[in-house]
C-alpha cells in the first residue's frame, strides 16, 4: 500500500507541471464558452505571454545553433546530422501525404457542401520567391521572427566560420555558451506564466470561433481534426520508440505537453522553438542535436501542414468536381511537402500555402476565404502536430548520429534546467 501510495506522489510530482498546464487549457475552453466573444478581455493577458515567448525566439535560435555548430568541431558530424534531419523530414512529409490522402478518399471533405465559385479552374505556374525566403538584404531584417529561414542560414555560416578559425573562436564558443545557459533560464523563468497565458489563449480562441464551425467547412474541418488527433498520437508513440525504446517513449509523453498546450493556444511553431528546446533538454535529447533539429524543424518539419493541405486540395477539386487520380495525387504530394518546409511559422502564417494549392491546382484565388477559414479553424490542431514531431524527429536523429545509448545520458531535472 505504502509503495503504490509512493509510486502515485512521484507521478504526480513528475506530471505536476503538465496537469497544472492541461487543468489551464480546460479552463481557458470553458471560459470561452460560457462567455462568448466577451472572452476577448483577456486577450491582454494572453498576448503578454506569447510576446515574452516571442522576443526570446530570435536571441535562442541564433545562440542555440550557431554554439552547437561552433561546438561540434567535427563538420562531418554537422553535415550527417543535417542530412539526416532532411532525410526524414522528406520522407515524413511523404508518408504523411499518403495518410492525408487515404483518409480523404475514405471521408470526402467536400460531400454535401454546395459552393458556387463565379471563376472556374485555370492552368496555372507556381512562383515562390526562394532568394527572399532564405536570405535578407539587411542585416536588421534577421531580427524579426519574419524571416526564420534566413535567420537560421546566417547561424548555420556563422557556427560554421567559428569552428573554422579554431582556437581564435574559442573566446566565441565560451560567450556563446554562457549565453545559451542564461536564455534557457530565462525560459524557464517565462514558463512560470504558461498555464495563465495558455488558459487566456484558450478562452479567447474558443471564444471567437466557437461558433463559426458552420457550413461549408465544417465537415473539413471536423476530418482534419480527427486525423490530426490520431497523427499526434501515432506519430508520437512510433517515432520516440524507434529513437530512444521505452525510455525514450516515457520521456517524450512526460514532457511534450507544455510545447503541445503552447501549440495549440499560440497557433505559432516559433513560438514554441524556446519550449521544445526545454523539452528536449529534460528528454536527454543530446544539446548538439536538439539544438539543430529544433529550430530547423519549427520551419521545416510541419507535419500538420503537410495533412491540412492535403484536405484543402480534396475539398477543392471535389467542389469544383474534379477526380483525384494518379496525377493529381502526386501532385498533391508535392504541394504538401514543400508548402510544409516552406510555409511561416506564426500566426496566420501559411497564406502562402493557400496560394501555392491555387498555382498549383489552377483554382481561382477566390477559393482563398474559404480555405483560410478552415485553416484558421483548425490552426490549433495543425500547430499542435507539427510542433509536438520535433522533439520525437530529435530523438531519432539523436540515435542515428549518436548511436543508441544517448539515451542512457543524464535527464536533467526542472531545478537544474
Amino acid at each position: 500500500m505504502e509503495k503504490s501510495q509512493a509510486k502515485w506522489k512521484t507521478i504526480l510530482k513528475n506530471y505536476k507541471f503538465s496537469i497544472i498546464l492541461l487543468m489551464g487549457v480546460v479552463v481557458g475552453a470553458l471560459l470561452g464558452v460560457f462567455l462568448g466573444e466577451k472572452a476577448g478581455v483577456l486577450q491582454p493577458l494572453a498576448d503578454i505571454f506569447l510576446n515574452m515567448v516571442f522576443c526570446l525566439i530570435v536571441p535562442v535560435v541564433f545562440v542555440s545553433i550557431a554554439n552547437s555548430i561552433a561546438n561540434m568541431g567535427n563538420l562531418k558530424k554537422l553535415g550527417k546530422v543535417l542530412g539526416v534531419f532532411f532525410a526524414v523530414v522528406v520522407g515524413g512529409g511523404i508518408i504523411t501525404s499518403a495518410l492525408g490522402i487515404i483518409a480523404v478518399q475514405i471521408f470526402d471533405p467536400a460531400k454535401g457542401v454546395s459552393v458556387v465559385f463565379d471563376e472556374a479552374v485555370d492552368a496555372g505556374n507556381t512562383s515562390l520567391n526562394l532568394v527572399n525566403l532564405f536570405t535578407t538584404s539587411d542585416f536588421v531584417d534577421l531580427l524579426s521572427i519574419n524571416n526564420m529561414m534566413a535567420l537560421i542560414v546566417f547561424a548555420i555560416l556563422f557556427g560554421i566560420s567559428v569552428a573554422c578559425i579554431g582556437e581564435k573562436g574559442k573566446p566565441v564558443v565560451t560567450l556563446f555558451e554562457a549565453l545559451s545557459e542564461a536564455l534557457g533560464k530565462m525560459v524557464s523563468i517565462v514558463m512560470f506564466y504558461a498555464p495563465v497565458g495558455i488558459a487566456c489563449y484558450f478562452a479567447t480562441l474558443i471564444g471567437k470561433t466557437g461558433s463559426q464551425i458552420i457550413g461549408s467547412v465544417a465537415r473539413m474541418s471536423v476530418i482534419y481534426v480527427g486525423f490530426c488527433i490520431l497523427f499526434f498520437v501515432a506519430f508520437g508513440i512510433i517515432m520516440p520508440f524507434l529513437g530512444g525504446g521505452k525510455e525514450g517513449l516515457c520521456r517524450y509523453w512526460k514532457e511534450i505537453w507544455l510545447p503541445a498546450a503552447t501549440a495549440a493556444g499560440s497557433c505559432s511553431s516559433t513560438a514554441c522553438i524556446p519550449l521544445n528546446l526545454l523539452a528536449s533538454k529534460k528528454m536527454g535529447i543530446p544539446d548538439e542535436v536538439s539544438s539543430l533539429v529544433i529550430p530547423l524543424g519549427a520551419s521545416m518539419h510541419k507535419n500538420g501542414v503537410i495533412a491540412v493541405q492535403i484536405v484543402k486540395i480534396a475539398f477543392l477539386l471535389g467542389v469544383f468536381h474534379m477526380e483525384m487520380g494518379p496525377q493529381e495525387m502526386v501532385k498533391a504530394v508535392l504541394v504538401a511537402v514543400i508548402s510544409g518546409i516552406i510555409v511561416g511559422t506564426i500566426p496566420s502564417g501559411g497564406f502562402i500555402g493557400e496560394m501555392f494549392i491555387c498555382t498549383a491546382f489552377g483554382f481561382p484565388t477566390t477559393v482563398i476565404p474559404v480555405i483560410v477559414i478552415m485553416g484558421t479553424l483548425t490552426d490549433p490542431f495543425c500547430t499542435m502536430v507539427s510542433v509536438s514531431g520535433d522533439p520525437a524527429l530529435a530523438m531519432l536523429v539523436a540515435k542515428i548520429v549518436e548511436g543508441r545509448d544517448w539515451v542512457k545520458a543524464k535527464v536533467f531535472t526542472p531545478a537544474e534546467v
